[in-house]
């Protein structure tokens, strides 16, 4: 439900989404991804063990967590340039309501992303249909920085054309929480209560609603 206490707003003409724990369920996907690469390179599978990373960080901060700076990170990164990613991207799983809530809310305001998802990214969303209903696909290669840090959902502002009182982020992780912060950006929180945000949802299916574009 939307805070009583935040300043009313009109709906927001954009709605900019976060993928993983947001758009498709990744859990399993990742830990299977980062225990492939560990396993390769000769280390234990403890994917699980750092689940909260490699959910919200990108490819490299993942592997230096996993693997520290030094060499087995380099190995670990040449590794992952000459891997087939499809086999990953497959194994996603959409949320329930994803599809019909975006095609839905494509036609009452412009849609973008910005995730800490990579090279995977436009993959991803490829595999499921959706990358035709997105205006903006933005990543870290892109922005140069990760989320937090508010770089990404400037640039993502800048090529929208818009105000950051215009646009609401969806999000479900610390990192999403810090950048909208960061940039002043209301966020909305998907699956987590635990965030400061200006509404929760806990199905896709309610973000139309609480945004006032049902």
């Amino acid at each position: 439900m939307p805070n009583p206490l935040a300043q009313p707003q009109t709906p927001p003409r954009a709605v900019i989404f976060d993928l993983d724990g947001v758009i498709f369920d990744s859990a399993e996907s990742n830990v299977v991804f980062y225990d492939h690469i560990l396993t390769a390179l000769g280390h234990p599978p403890i994917a699980r063990q750092a689940f909260e990373i490699i959910h919200s960080e990108p490819l490299d901060r993942s592997l230096k967590y996993l693997l520290g700076e030094g060499a087995e990170y380099q190995r670990a990164m040449a590794y992952c340039r000459g891997l087939d990613p499809g086999p990953f991207v497959t194994s996603l799983v959409l949320y329930e309501g994803v599809t019909e809530t975006l095609e839905a809310l494509a036609g009452r305001a412009r849609l973008a992303v910005a995730t800490n998802r990579t090279v995977t990214c436009r993959l991803a969303l490829k595999h499921f249909g959706l990358l035709k209903l997105f205006e903006e696909v933005i990543t870290p290669i892109e922005a140069g920085r990760p989320k937090p840090d508010p770089t990404m959902m400037h640039m993502t502002l800048s090529r929208l054309g818009l105000e950051r009182q215009e646009v609401v982020y969806v999000g479900d992780t610390g990192v999403d929480e810090g950048m909208c912060q960061a940039a002043r950006v209301r966020l909305l929180a998907f699956r987590n209560q635990g965030l400061a945000a200006w509404a929760h949802a806990s199905h896709f299916g309610e973000i139309p609603g609480l945004l006032g574009l049902a």
